[in-house]
């Protein structure tokens, strides 16, 4: 039995990729364990019998402060050494460090997966240099890079300069079958609207979005987007409410709070189409889901994003700009056929690559690599 240690804050898509992995990887070969935040609400992530699988608690903090990760370094080392796992896997930026640090310390055989790196959501020259260079320097400890897309391992072996020998890559990959589940908020929804999912952020560029619907509106007047996701966690919300309020499109457009995954997707399952201003990605569930549920995209052009669609195939990329943002968002709306056919080929292209029952093999060959 191989023992897998993950380190993590387990929210949003890590929270996904983990409760994936942990629920669909050979129960009779793998044990999962957790370590990760105290005082988030966290998953609860199962193996395939449905037993919630054991989970330890570090205070693995967002921000950098030597004396707390240096006091948490020791606690996970300590859990580890508890564990004694045969493999470390640490995900995102801040658990990738100490993870990393951990599994040299220790001598274990460590993966990490950046989830998107860290530089690229640094709003300023010298706040991205400076995280580019963290994550520079911690690549020279053994661990092996577990990119979640092939851009986010193009990016490792581009812009990190890592050797190819230590990077290796899983897609990011879901059940084939959804679950879905009604929810009231649907019932003030009108019959036709597009759909986003993302928290209001830096990284999902949703003020972008909502420009992009004005300009819309100026062609179709009763054109809705929706946008779900918003959290607690939600930094430019009060900007977007702004943006909404200043332009007199209330009507146009409906924010709905974080909901259990199988009623957003019931949503989404509901929706015209998907559209994503990202300004920077990994490999995205809420696209990866969007395919599996039948819907053409309208996505800008970045990592993860240009991994999942394909340019007039199963949607469009365009650069981060409203005007061509607008154009095929109207183009969507109004030719019924083009967005019919692109939705067979989203299905498609879901179906031959990122369904996880047909990729979990290719992660268990890593582990045990």
């Amino acid at each position: 039995m191989t023992k897998i240690a993950h380190i993590a804050r387990p929210i949003s898509g890590v929270g996904v990729y983990i409760s994936l992995l942990t629920k669909y990887i050979d129960n009779e070969s793998f044990v999962n364990v957790l370590i990760c935040n105290t005082n988030e609400n966290i998953i609860e992530p199962r193996d395939q019998l449905g037993k919630v699988i054991k989970i330890h608690h570090a205070n693995i903090i967002r921000k950098i402060h030597p004396i707390k990760d240096f006091i948490t370094l020791l606690n996970i080392i300590k859990i580890l050494k508890k564990e004694n796992p045969d493999v470390i896997h640490c995900h995102s930026a801040k658990a990738g460090i100490l993870g990393r640090i951990a599994g040299f310390y220790l001598k274990k055989k460590t993966f990490y997966t950046p989830h998107a790196y860290s530089y690229l959501s640094q709003k300023t020259k010298i706040k991205r240099t400076l995280f580019k260079f963290i994550e520079r320097s911690i690549s020279y400890l053994p661990a092996k890079t577990l990119a979640c897309s092939n851009s986010e391992y193009k990016r490792a072996e581009r812009d990190l300069k890592i050797d190819k020998k230590k990077i290796c890559v899983w897609n990011n990959s879901i059940e084939e079958k959804i679950d879905l589940k009604q929810t009231e908020l649907t019932k003030n929804l009108p019959k036709e609207y597009i759909c986003t999912i993302g928290r209001p952020s830096y990284q999902k560029n949703t003020e972008l979005l909502v420009k992009s619907i004005i300009e819309v509106k100026k062609s179709i007047k009763n054109i809705h987007l929706v946008i779900l996701g918003v959290g607690l966690y939600s930094p430019s919300l009060e900007k977007i409410k702004d943006l909404i309020k200043e332009n007199k499109i209330a009507s146009n457009i409906t924010i709905i709070p974080w909901l259990e995954r199988s009623q957003t997707l019931k949503i989404l399952k509901n929706s015209l189409f998907y559209v994503s201003t990202s300004r920077y990605e990994g490999l995205p569930y809420s696209l990866i889901e969007a395919l599996a549920l039948n819907k053409a995209c309208v996505v800008t052009n970045v990592d993860g994003n240009i991994d999942l669609i394909i340019n007039k195939e199963n949607g469009f990329v365009v650069e981060e700009n409203e005007f061509k943002i607008a154009d095929k968002i109207h183009l969507l709306k109004t030719n019924t056929l083009l967005r019919k056919e692109m939705s067979r080929r989203a299905k498609e292209m879901f179906y031959d690559n990122y369904t996880i029952i047909k990729n979990i093999s290719k992660l268990q060959e890593i582990y045990l690599s």
